[in-house]
């Protein structure tokens, strides 16, 4: 068996679904390549929009677009040709638009193409139009799920994110200059926008650190969880510090991308053995056991009453972290979702 894996990341950090499940890949000793349409195509904002018109583009950006589109297109066609995979994992495929699923089955009609799409495809009209292309297109949300079968899409699946338990684990090489950066009562770990400043509001007295450079719409200067920012991000190992050095991990959703959902970084988390806060959400039943597994808050007050509880027992924040991680290794990782995806397309 032969896997292309088409990359949907921007970033050139390899800390994204796509690298973790080319690492599983490799240790299973399983053919396969690898490329990221996304960055062939130069991450233009209108691959990425919700809404552009003709009229907002000129003829001159408009041709440019469509220049970056094509050649990114026979990238892909020729790695297609020169792999000629038995089956396509598009991760996420924001820019990866119908024409060129329907070229790539042109060139090689005999292989399966599946996408997993792991935000909200319903915010993306790209990704939304080329559904009924896939074979199988797999979201994180039972919500979303829901909503595409009602428009009629037959191809849908559930599928959860994951964690890679070689890099998101227990760290025993912690330098103190790390201890020093990294440590912290709270922690959160993405971008900033309006409902997670409000969220973190409650928490304004205790000590937080606020990691990541995405800082989107109108946040007061005053905000506690703008002055807690630590304007850096954190990938790979930085990233694995924080959830092993932060007494109380806090994981608000956003709540486009995670109606009923899960973010990937519940699984990060609870693999690398740190606590979490994890605001609650209906799939979160489906993957642990609340209140043994997870604990879970369901408004700002009670996030506040439950950090003030687990601040103050280390015990019981360890006890709950060590059975979340062995969870997390038992059913969520990169091996698990990969062996989901060959069973489902029938390639076990």
């Amino acid at each position: 068996m032969k896997i292309l894996i088409l990359r949907g990341t921007t970033r050139e950090v390899n800390n994204d679904p796509g690298w973790y499940f080319h690492l599983t890949l490799e240790e299973k000793g399983i053919e396969h390549d690898i490329i990221c349409h996304d960055i062939l195509v130069n991450n233009s904002i209108f691959a990425k929009g919700i809404n552009y018109t003709v009229r907002s583009v000129s003829r001159r950006q408009g041709l440019g677009l469509i220049n970056r589109y094509r050649n990114a297109d026979r990238a892909v066609l020729s790695k297609v040709k020169q792999l000629r995979p038995d089956l396509i994992m598009v991760m996420n495929g924001k820019t990866v638009r119908p024409i060129l699923i329907q070229e790539i089955r042109t060139v090689y009609s005999n292989v399966v193409i599946v996408n997993c799409f792991w935000d909200n495809p319903f915010l993306y009209h790209i990704a939304f139009s080329s559904i009924p292309e896939y074979d199988i297109f797999f979201v994180k949300d039972t919500f979303v799920l829901n909503e595409l079968k009602k428009v009629g899409a037959e191809n849908v699946r559930y599928l959860p994110e994951a964690c890679y338990p070689k890099e998101h684990r227990p760290l025993d090489d912690i330098t103190e200059e790390e201890c020093q950066k990294y440590s912290s009562e709270l922690s959160i770990v993405g971008s900033l926008y309006p409902y997670r400043v409000s969220m973190l509001e409650i928490l304004r007295d205790r000590q937080l650190k606020v990691w990541g450079t995405g800082i989107w719409g109108v946040i007061p200067e005053n905000s506690y969880a703008l002055r807690s920012h630590q304007h850096e991000s954190v990938d790979g190992r930085q990233k694995v510090l924080v959830f092993n050095l932060t007494k109380v991990n806090l994981n608000t959703l956003n709540p486009l991308n995670c109606i009923h959902g899960l973010n990937d970084r519940i699984y990060h988390i609870a693999a690398s053995g740190g606590f979490q806060l994890m605001e609650y959400n209906l799939d979160l039943e489906k993957q642990y056991d609340v209140g043994r597994e997870i604990i879970a808050f369901r408004s700002r007050d009670e996030l506040r009453e439950l950090a003030e509880y687990y601040l103050a027992r280390p015990r019981e924040r360890a006890e709950i972290a060590e059975r979340s991680r062995r969870r997390a290794l038992q059913e969520h990782t990169f091996d698990h979702r990969l062996n989901e995806i060959l069973e489902t397309v029938g390639f076990t």
